[in-house]
């Protein structure tokens, strides 16, 4: 016997989530909702809705995949790279120039425009820093880039790499950007600073590729380490400690940093409670990486904040501080790329400080104002101009 009326409730049980929570999840997804949003919107509009935590990340990880292309092999990304080639066409089209993926542990991918690499010429400054938990995989994200005179960091491009942990990633990085820039732009790309953290991998790459270059190290890594050893000095000594550290960084010339070096070394052999201390400052930032202080790079970044800030970005609004799946992730890539290449048409890469009528004006008051005898001409290269309650000991 057959039935000839369908009957529902002969359907077999099944452990897949409602149509409705899906259709909302799909919703909630294609507003880049994280997966906590997610789960919270979900408790709200339906609370009688209720599933596994990874059920509920299956499903949303589906719905992220489900309108991207389908990257799921060594093969189908080494596909999408070819698919990227160079279109003299479009100058904000995301393109790779350069790439290789054998396996996952061993893929580096450079991303660009053809308008973020106009901008290499227009700085002899190059910033570098990796950012992570972008991906499911745990690729290191690569940003590269220079501030201009404003202080406005521009990135030229990003590279995905399988480690940051050696010097290799760095390498190809220099060397194609150096290589791809000057294709680009009909000349040699000259770097005269290197901009990074304290990573021994961008200091070999810097040293192989781009060997005239200063290594320039940033200022906020130096004071955030110091602070972190203070458990090596008594807990009473450690403010005139910091305080020395901070008067190093003012030095505006290579000779006068030089001689500071020796006056607090000599300053701090004489306290056998402070020379641990003394040895690791003097082996990790006067021996290895001293280019700290403001003579170092005049008129240049003295951080890579800008660099690093863009790294927060980054997560904030294209990935949503969620790790993505490399078919989801890509056309991220694609349209960050292609929102900074197009913002560069708008705010140009500022070659010349901004100075508005209004930093004139005060400038032209403190002229009027100051004390024109406590200004010091230092051996004719330079003016030391006085702090609003400037104190100059004897012994200096």
């Amino acid at each position: 016997m057959y039935k000839n009326v369908h009957c529902h409730e002969q359907r077999n049980t099944t452990t897949r989530a409602p149509s409705p929570v899906r259709e909302l999840v799909s919703n909630y997804v294609q507003c880049n909702l994280t997966e906590v949003q997610i789960k919270n919107l979900l408790f709200v509009n339906d609370p009688t809705a209720s599933m596994p935590t990874n059920q509920l990340s299956n499903l949303i990880n589906y719905a992220r995949r489900k309108n991207n292309p389908e990257i799921f092999s060594v093969y189908d990304f080494n596909q999408w790279c070819i698919n990227h080639k160079y279109d003299e066409n479009s100058i904000h089209s995301t393109f790779v120039p350069y790439y290789y993926i054998n396996d996952i542990n061993n893929i580096f991918v450079f991303f660009a425009t053809k308008q973020l690499l106009k901008d290499t010429q227009l700085s002899s400054l190059l910033q570098v820093d990796a950012t992570y938990k972008l991906t499911w995989n745990e690729l290191p994200l690569l940003v590269f880039g220079s501030s201009d005179a404003d202080r406005h960091f521009r990135p030229f491009g990003v590279a995905l790499v399988s480690s940051d942990e050696g010097s290799a990633c760095y390498i190809d990085l220099f060397k194609q950007l150096k290589l791809i820039s000057g294709q680009e732009n009909q000349c040699e790309y000259i770097v005269h600073y290197v901009m990074a953290d304290g990573a021994p991998g961008i200091t070999r790459a810097q040293k192989e590729i781009f060997p005239q270059a200063r290594r320039l190290m940033c200022w906020a890594h130096v004071a955030r380490k110091c602070r972190e050893h203070r458990k090596l000095v008594p807990t009473d000594k450690w403010q005139q400690i910091d305080t020395d550290i901070h008067d190093l960084q003012l030095c505006f010339s290579d000779n006068i940093f030089t001689h500071g070096v020796s006056l607090v070394m000599k300053k701090w052999s004489t306290d056998p409670l402070i020379q641990q201390f003394q040895q690791y400052f003097f082996d990790q930032w006067i021996d290895k990486l001293p280019l700290w202080y403001e003579g170092a790079a005049l008129n240049m970044p003295l951080t890579n904040n800008g660099c690093e800030s863009l790294n927060s970005t980054i997560k904030k609004k294209y990935t949503m501080r969620n790790k993505l799946h490399m078919s989801s992730f890509l056309p991220k890539i694609e349209q960050m790329l292609h929102d900074w290449s197009t913002a560069s048409l708008s705010n140009i890469f500022v070659s010349k400080p901004s100075i508005s009528t209004d930093l004139e004006l005060l400038a032209f008051k403190w002229s009027n104002n100051i004390d024109k005898l406590r200004i010091l001409h230092w051996f004719d290269s330079w003016y030391i101009i006085p702090s609003s309650n400037s104190f100059i000991t004897p012994a200096v």
